[in-house]
């Protein structure tokens, strides 16, 4: 009896070690402006340097290293081949990986899903985008319900809700590069009380510390623009929701006002994007396209389409001019907040799978319920280039 505790007792401690070996999560992103190099992110459980071995086959015979010690780690390689298996695994000290692979981006036929509000859909039944198997996945905002510690409100740094996230779905997050956009649940740092005039920082962290501490994204990473140039596509991501809240103590998002750094940039890069399509994401109501007197439709419509997570609903609504207004959420229907241009509203949880085909010269963008049945299907051609 004597010695099955005994042994007992080594199997849990070996269990124990075993499991303390590995890494929490592991997840890849872009951080440069193309996909020719990926970022292998991971969260070790104890601090040390970040050693990532990958290659063409799973001996992964190349190393990228950063010696400085941490428990969040980013380290990018390249990624130039088009199409190509990359295997890959991580290591911090005696925390390793197991061996995962991902597919590059391919020559032709490039599809990307996109996602909203998974913060508030528990566990959402992803078998259905899965199997459409997206070379690249995408969010429209509110990745997490928020990210409030429990023992610290206020605390800018936690970023426990989105390793959660992140190892709800290992298998997906490990095999598809990530790229999400902020919403304001991705912000919220403490409870929505005593709304008043002027800034605050209590309700929401505007910079997005904790959110740019763990996703690995281009430029400053609360806005950010990433082309595939083989799907002849730029994605712009804006830092616009909860509009109303401006200039109050609840305000979630950066500056969006004409001469604000954002609205800047992003005419800017509407302007002289030479890419055939050009997709922008957010997580504002849809008729944000109004503010500034119009001037933000204007330039939505330099591009191909509007998508934002904004409402628990599945929506495309289309204005004067035939530019299209996309709404998504991954979570179960909830308030419907119609747009008056919808010419397709339903109330059921959805995704967005585009399909690039380069060779015809134009994308193929699905609303999909999560069940793979879709909803609308509309297919646009390259925009005219200035």
């Amino acid at each position: 009896m004597r010695k099955f505790r005994v042994a007992c007792l080594l199997g849990a401690m070996g269990g124990a070690l075993m499991s303390f070996a590995q890494v929490e999560a592991v997840w890849l992103t872009y951080r440069s402006a193309t996909p020719e190099r990926t970022v292998v992110n991971w969260k070790s459980v104890q601090a040390g340097p970040s050693r990532v071995f990958y290659g063409a086959d799973a001996s992964c015979g190349q190393e990228a290293c950063m010696e400085d010690e941490k428990t969040l780690h980013h380290v990018e390689i390249a990624t130039p081949q088009r199409g190509a298996a990359v295997f890959y695994r991580v290591e911090t000290g005696g925390q390793k990986s197991e061996t995962y692979r991902f597919e590059t981006c391919p020559e032709e036929g490039v599809r990307v899903a996109i996602v909203g509000d998974w913060g508030y859909s528990g566990r959402p039944d992803l078998r259905a985008l899965k199997a459409d198997k997206p070379h690249l996945l995408m969010t429209v905002g509110d990745n997490v319900a928020s990210i409030i510690n429990p023992k610290q409100p206020g605390d800018k740094t936690y970023v426990q809700p989105y390793i959660g996230l992140l190892k709800s779905e290992p298998g997906l997050f490990t095999s598809t590069p990530f790229m999400p956009i902020l919403g304001n649940h991705d912000k919220q740092v403490g409870p929505r009380e005593k709304k008043r005039p002027g800034a605050g920082s209590e309700t929401y962290d505007i910079e997005a510390t904790a959110y740019l501490s763990v996703f690995a994204l281009p430029e400053v990473g609360w806005r950010w623009a990433f082309t595939i140039p083989q799907a002849d596509v730029t994605f712009l991501a804006l830092d616009m929701h909860h509009l109303n809240d401006f200039a109050t103590t609840f305000q979630t998002s950066h500056d969006h006002r004409r001469g604000s750094d954002q609205f800047r940039w992003y005419d800017e890069q509407t302007r002289s994007a030479t890419t055939g399509f050009v997709v922008t994401l957010l997580n504002a109501d849809s008729r944000c396209r109004n503010l500034e007197n119009g001037a933000w439709h204007e330039m939505f419509s330099r591009g191909t389409m509007f998508i934002t997570g904004f409402g628990y609903y599945a929506e495309r609504a289309v204005e004067g001019n035939g530019f299209p207004y996309y709404n998504t959420c991954v979570a179960k229907a909830g308030d419907v907040y119609r747009d008056p241009k919808a010419v397709v509203c339903e109330p059921v949880a959805s995704y967005m799978l585009l399909t690039f085909d380069n060779a015809k010269g134009h994308v193929k963008a699905e609303l999909k319920r999560l069940d793979g049945s879709v909803i609308d299907s509309q297919t646009y051609g390259r925009r005219a280039k200035k």
